[in-house]
């Protein structure tokens, strides 16, 4: 099976070209396709119309679920950090 060319658009990258294969459908909510970069590797999603969604189907985009925000690296270490507390274990059973 041949796989259809797709040209998008990465917000660090400018346009990139990939396969059908490379793109994920994700159609909770507001549909979206999302795709890696094929450059700088980032996670890219774009909102589809309603009326392409049948189209990118139809071209084999297969329907993935859309991965959860990542947290970032500021609220890691936050979270790290409490832990360096002394009364870490102590907040912790309080919360239980």
């Amino acid at each position: 099976m041949s796989h259809s060319i797709v040209r998008a658009t990465c917000p660090s990258c400018g346009d990139v070209v990939l396969t059908t294969d490379d793109l994920g459908l994700d159609l909770h909510d507001t549909p979206r396709f999302l795709f890696a970069c094929p450059r700088c590797h980032d996670h890219v999603s774009h909102e589809v119309p309603a009326g392409i969604v049948h189209v990118l189907q139809a071209a084999g985009v297969h329907q993935v679920e859309a991965v959860p925000s990542v947290i970032s690296d500021e609220a890691l270490a936050d979270f790290l950090a409490d832990f360096d507390r002394g009364d870490c274990v102590d907040q912790l059973r309080r919360l239980a």
